[in-house]
């Protein structure tokens, strides 16, 4: 009888855990205005794939060098979305910094000639976004 009730009990605590999470999901999606669009993206992997491969990165270097491109990217990304508020002016001054941040952690295990690569690959997709979004560079 007590497995039945603690079985009841865990079915009800996921079920609603679940749904929890889902409403999470949907309300994160209604508020999503990525900052780069769909083609960027693209382009963006094929273009830093071609650029990782100019480096010639070993494989644990391009595995945490991508890992470092996705996490800030995917902050990058967000910085739009409805519910955060931000002004043109705060949206392009969190991907300045966000871009800083990206900078220094690469630059602490690129060589010289690697991390030159980078900020030009980089560069190149920050002027995109700024182009697009009718931004001026300081």
């Amino acid at each position: 009888m007590k497995l039945n009730i603690t079985g009841i009990l865990l079915f009800v605590f996921l079920t609603a855990f679940g749904q929890t999470q889902k409403e999470k999901q949907v309300e994160r999606e209604k508020n999503k205005v990525e900052i780069f669009t769909s083609d960027e993206k693209d382009n963006l992997q094929v273009f830093v794939a071609k650029q990782v491969e100019q480096m010639k990165l070993s494989e644990k270097l391009r595995e945490e060098y991508y890992g470092i491109l996705l996490y800030y990217t995917n902050k990058m990304g967000r910085i739009g979305d409805k519910n955060k508020g931000y002004t043109e002016a705060e949206k392009k001054t969190k991907l300045d910094a966000m871009v800083i941040n990206l900078n220094d952690e690469v630059k602490e295990f690129l060589t010289e000639e690697q991390y030159a690569i980078h900020r030009e690959s980089f560069g190149k997709i920050v002027t995109s976004v700024y182009n697009r979004k009718g931004w001026t560079k300081q």
